[in-house]
């Protein structure tokens, strides 16, 4: 493209009159600004060499079986002001085209398709086919009283101005260690030595979060793993024989929830944020382990105590009360920050008694709870379909 064939499409899509169509449509000029702006990412362009020398730059309107109605402006073709201005090519009289369907990239170092007409059956050739198909309103000339209308009219509109509805939302999360003090506790108010060394995990990831937005402000969803941890307490000791215990305790949650966006964004993506408050229903899987053995210190080949091994699993309910915060690069991915306020039933662990070798005195694991109720700070990335 050369650069004079540039310069006539750049002035010809600088010709709109946003505040006159602002008007029309019932938005404010500020919001009718943006929408505009939306447009120009998606608009089909079109720049019409004709066989008498003539160059016609606009928009791709509408392909009948003998001509190509063009918009010389960058503006919505939407309202009564617009469908005045459209300029009507014969096809026949059409020698190329320059075609760019998603938006003005003209001018973006993108190379536009070259359709070159056959003279003079243009009519049925493929670049009519194709420039039917992408034009603005392929099915027939239509002049939309308002925005709604036409994106019901155009399959191009509808795809600028689509409504993603499915989000997909990964990140992670992190609070405090709820239950590691708790385990320790407990372990010292029985006979067992010390613990040697402990840990528990407070960072997780989240990958599997889905959710439909079911109208512009309710929001339905549900997520797998939205939390798991780990925590492990170990020891082991020589004094009067070789004692060994290691527990450890894992959380899996689950959940469904419901948000409402308080502050929200919109199909014409007018605001590139949004503030949502939501509540939902955990479902969590504790399961605790103990592992245990006693050797005996003077006659080591002989293992008293063995080996045992203690399983418990329980399925807990909850309530979550939840406040995120969304910032839109683009209508297709979103930054959020979110805090999580967790309260959850307690994990009750009956008491259990160690089996140990006879003349050691017995070894009880009282019974007591953990509780996984918390606060959690999250961080990720929405993807929008």
């Amino acid at each position: 493209m050369n650069l004079r064939t540039k310069a006539l499409l750049f002035l010809a899509l600088m010709m709109h009159v946003a505040e006159a169509s602002a008007q029309q449509t019932g938005f404010s000029t500020e919001m009718w600004s943006v929408i505009e702006e939306r447009w120009r990412e998606s608009q089909p362009v079109i720049v019409v060499y004709t066989s008498s020398g003539e160059v016609i730059a606009g928009q791709q309107i509408h392909a009948s079986s003998d001509s190509l109605f063009i918009y010389p402006g960058d503006g919505l073709p939407v309202g009564t002001q617009w469908a005045d201005d459209l300029e009507a090519v014969y096809v026949n009289e059409i020698d190329s085209v320059l075609f760019q369907k998603g938006g003005n990239k003209l001018l973006r170092d993108k190379k536009a398709d070259v359709m070159v007409f056959p003279s003079p059956n243009a009519r049925y050739s493929k670049p009519h086919v194709q420039l039917r198909n992408g034009s603005v309103y392929k099915d027939s000339l239509l002049d939309p009283p308002d925005l709604e209308v036409a994106i019901s009219q155009s399959k191009v509109m509808r795809k600028a101005f689509r409504r993603k509805r499915v989000r997909y939302s990964l990140g992670v999360n992190f609070g405090s260690d709820v239950i590691t003090n708790d385990i320790k506790s407990m372990l010292q108010g029985t006979s067992l030595p010390k613990s040697y060394e402990s840990y528990g995990g407070h960072i997780n990831g989240e990958f599997l979060d889905l959710s439909f937005r079911v109208k512009d402000r309710l929001i339905l969803g549900g997520s797998l793993f939205t939390r798991t941890s780990y925590t492990n307490v170990y020891t082991y000791t020589y004094d009067e024989g070789d004692v060994y215990y290691d527990l450890d305790v894992s959380y899996r949650e689950h959940k469904v929830y419901a948000e409402y966006a308080i502050v929200k964004t919109d199909r014409f993506f007018s605001r590139k944020f949004e503030v949502l408050a939501g509540a939902g229903l955990l479902i969590g899987q504790p399961e605790w382990r103990f592992f245990f053995s006693y050797y005996s210190y003077e006659d080591p080949e002989n293992i008293e105590g063995g080996y045992l091994y203690y399983n418990y699993e329980d399925i807990l309910l909850g309530a979550q009360i939840k406040g995120a915060f969304h910032y839109y690069f683009f209508p297709g991915l979103s930054l959020w920050t979110a805090i999580d306020f967790n309260l959850v039933q307690p994990f009750v662990i009956s008491e259990r008694e160690l089996d140990v070798p006879d003349g050691v005195s017995p070894i009880t694991i009282p019974q007591h709870e953990l509780g996984f109720s918390s606060v959690r700070f999250k961080l990720g990335l929405s993807i929008y379909f």
